[in-house]
Parts: structure tokens; sequence; C-alpha cells
């Protein structure tokens, strides 16, 4: 039994540290690359880089309004930082590594879906492996340890154990790590200005979707939010709640406190302009670009830092 333990120990011991150095080998690769957006974020621009306004939020963020439309309307520099799959924690995530990375932005707009107006649940969400290039960065581990639920917490491991991460997000993170060491400035699902669009195709609709104009009766009362407008003052940059347009479905604030808001989310009732109840198309895009930016230029000209 002695003997068999040992030999045990022996070939975990040797399929670790196998596992270790091509973790290492796929690690060094992703983080020297452009693939998810935290990494391009910090490779792509120059360190202490200053924005008029960054965008974050989920996948409505991405796929809303094309800054770079919006940069030539008001001689402004903007930068997408949503990502799909997201929840505000892991929004907020981004817009700490964006600060925290040495940028600056005089305002944060904050794509603000229905299911986080009032409250977040704390768990990790699908995509948040992508930042484990940067699990030595406190609030990266802070927000790891936070979310991450269960026995064996390979994010929360990462710092110390990559493998673990790289094994279990195998195929996003080892393999994706593989691939950068031949396309190192491949964007996945972004452009160089952090944008991504969905096609015209309505793949999400049917006839029983196209109903009335629902309204919803929301408030901002979570309490992220203003942890949020907190950190964002002493980074001298102005929050902004931004709601996306949804296909027949308006929002009816109760209360906004002290949040600046952009309340689209009733302006496109044609279906034409969706790509399901939740993102619009590339056609949707561009009209809730142009009203997105007739309202930015007003909050832009009135501000006062």
């Amino acid at each position: 039994m002695r003997t068999f333990l040992l030999k045990l120990l022996k070939w975990t011991m040797v399929v670790l540290l196998f596992g270790s150095a091509l973790t290492w080998i796929s690690g060094y690769f992703l983080k020297k690359s452009y693939f998810y957006k935290p990494i391009f974020l910090v490779n792509h621009f120059p360190k202490d880089s200053h924005f008029d306004y960054l965008i974050a939020g989920s996948s409505r963020g991405l796929t809303t309004v094309d800054t770079e439309e919006v940069d030539q309307l008001l001689g402004l520099k903007g930068i997408n930082l949503s990502m799909d799959d997201t929840g505000l924690p892991s929004q907020i995530l981004m817009i700490k590594h964006f600060f925290e990375s040495g940028h600056s932005a005089s305002f944060s707009v904050l794509t603000l879906d229905y299911g986080h107006f009032e409250k977040s649940e704390e768990r990790l969400n699908d995509n948040d492996y992508r930042f484990v290039s940067y699990s030595d960065r406190p609030y990266v581990r802070e927000y790891f340890k936070k979310n991450e639920k269960g026995i064996i917490r390979p994010l929360t491991l990462s710092k110390i154990l990559p493998v673990f991460a790289f094994s279990y997000y195998n195929l996003e993170l080892f393999w994706t790590g593989l691939f950068t060491m031949i396309k190192p400035r491949y964007t996945n699902r972004f452009d160089i200005n952090g944008n991504y669009s969905y096609p015209d195709l309505a793949f999400g609709f049917e006839e029983s979707m196209k109903t009335t104009m629902k309204k919803n009766l929301k408030s901002l009362k979570n309490p992220l939010l203003s942890e949020l407008e907190s950190y964002l003052a002493g980074k001298g940059s102005k929050l902004i709640i931004y709601i996306a347009p949804y296909y027949n479905s308006s929002t009816e604030l109760g209360n906004v406190g002290n949040f600046t808001v952009i309340d689209h989310s009733g302006v496109l009732p044609s279906p034409d302009f969706f790509f399901d109840r939740d993102h619009v198309n590339s056609k949707g895009k561009k009209k809730a670009t142009v009203l997105f930016t007739e309202s930015f230029r007003g909050i832009v000209n009135t501000f006062e830092p």
C-alpha cells in the first residue's frame, strides 16, 4: 500500500508539473494577446490613456451603440468595454479593470439591464474567466473569492495554481492561449473600438412575440450602483445609466435618486430594428446610436466637472 501511494504521488507530481508547464506557455501568449477584452484593454492602449467616455454592460451594451459613430458625431474618443454574458458585478469589475490599469474617462456609461435595477446575485458570470490573466491583481482576486462558489474554485486558486483554471476552462483558456501564439492580434467578437453587431435577420422573433408595449415599473435601488458611483467619483468620472432599447418594453422609473439616466428602452417600436427581444440588429444599432448621441450631447454640454 505504501509503495502504491508513493507511485501515485510521484505520477501526480509529474502530471501537475507537466500541466503547469503547458499552462505557463498558454497563459503567457494569452496575456500578450488581444483575444479577450480585459487583455486587449491592457495591451492595445498605452498606459494612462484618456477617453472622453466608456460604455460598459452586457451584450446589450456591446451591440447597441457604435462608439465610432458617436465619436465622429461629437468629436469625442470613446471605448466600448461591454462583454456578453455578464451581470452588473462583472460589469463593475470591467470598469475597475479599466481604471486600475491606469486609464481614465470623463464619463462612464453603464448599460443597465432590467435584472439589475434593484439587486444582483453574487455569483460568477459565464465569461468571468476572461479576467484570469489578472488574478494577481487585488480587485480581480477579491471578485473571484467573493463570487465563485463550490468546493473547488479554479478561478480563486488561479493566482497560485493557474493549472486548475486552465484545465477547467480548457477550451476558453488553454486552447485559446495556444491559438494566440499564431494570431496574437485576433479579437473575440469585438472590433478595435470594442463594438460588435448582430445581423439584421431577426432569428428570435415569432408572431406570438409581436404584442403591445409593456411598461415596467423600476427603481434604481441596487446598492452596487451607489458603490460604483462613489468609486467613479474618486476617479473623476461621471456615471450615466443607459437603458438600451427593448422590443415592446418601456421603463417607468419610480426612483432615480441622483443618477443621470438615458432611458431609451421603448424608443424603437418596430421589430425590424431587433435581433431578438433584448438586442437590436445592425439596423436598430444605427438608429439607437443616433438617439444615444443626441441625449449624450446634452449631458456633455451641460456637465460641470
